[in-house]
């Protein structure tokens, strides 16, 4: 489908917190599901190979996507 998750439970000074991570994949053909992942998110973190050219020349297209 693109996209894998996991949920965590964490105790936190006596505060419950759910940690949810959302992998999404970096394609184009999965772009248009992103959106309903990171409307509701605190955090998003943007990953990138820096192996690959491409995809740290990207970086500034992800972060205005999910902003």
């Amino acid at each position: 489908m693109g996209i894998d998750f996991v949920t965590k439970t964490l105790q936190i000074d006596g505060e419950t917190i759910r940690l949810q991570l959302w992998d999404t994949a970096g394609q184009e053909r999965f772009r248009s599901l992103i959106p309903s992942y990171v409307r509701d998110a605190d955090c998003c973190l943007i990953v990138i190979d820096v192996s690959c050219k491409s995809t740290f020349e990207g970086i500034d297209k992800w972060h205005d996507f999910v902003r």
